[in-house]
């Protein structure tokens, strides 16, 4: 898997105004969260961040170096403007190569087009998985193929397959998507409809 390498800077001062003098002048602030360590306030140019993200994957591991100490980062959680879009602030998690962490992942639907033209519809009951693994095996996310599916049918944690060395966490029997009937146009107005008719006939009847 590759590295990427970000350039990180210490933050001396954290409030929010500064903040948001940090993003007009083109960085994102930040913190690198460490077990048994205090967190440290950074700043990384977020044209930098982006480009790396892109490069490596959501879930890329990164070197950087703080006070003249190297070590391996993952971008554990990006707050990001639900108006604009951009990103707000980023939590980076120290991590070893040598040991699990937990990560929740997205959910990726695959043969969607193949499942609507069966007349099917997939249904996401929740958004993300939580899994553990080692850093530098950790996917972007989650692929579960709805192609082959031709009925309604609940896709359960237990039926997904997972990349080799990720192991999910949570109860088996979750059910992740639901695949329902879709419904045809114009099917709601051809019941009212009918219904409409039936209603019509039994008040002639009535009257009889």
């Amino acid at each position: 898997m590759a590295i990427g390498v970000l350039n990180l800077e210490k933050r001396l001062k954290t409030n929010s105004r500064i903040s948001k003098q940090l993003r007009r002048q083109g960085y994102l602030p930040g913190s690198i969260s460490s077990r048994g360590k205090d967190s440290v306030s950074v700043k990384v140019k977020a044209d930098e961040l982006r480009k790396g993200l892109a490069t490596y994957g959501r879930n890329a591991l990164f070197k950087v170096s703080l006070d003249g100490r190297e070590t391996t980062v993952i971008a554990k959680d990006i707050q990001v403007s639900p108006v604009k879009g951009a990103m707000l602030h980023v939590d980076f998690q120290e991590v070893s190569l040598n040991e699990e962490i937990k990560v929740a992942l997205s959910i990726a639907l695959k043969g969607v087009d193949v499942l609507e033209y069966k007349g099917l519809i997939p249904l996401r009951q929740i958004d993300t998985i939580t899994v553990k693994g080692l850093p530098q095996d950790i996917p972007d996310d989650i692929v579960v193929d709805v192609s082959d599916i031709d009925k309604v049918h609940n896709i359960c944690l237990k039926d997904v397959v997972f990349p080799k060395g990720i192991v999910p966490e949570g109860d088996p029997d979750q059910v992740l998507i639901s695949i329902i009937e879709a419904k045809r146009p114009g099917t709601d107005e051809e019941e009212a409809g009918e219904t409409g008719e039936e209603s019509e006939i039994s008040e002639k009847q009535a009257e009889e």
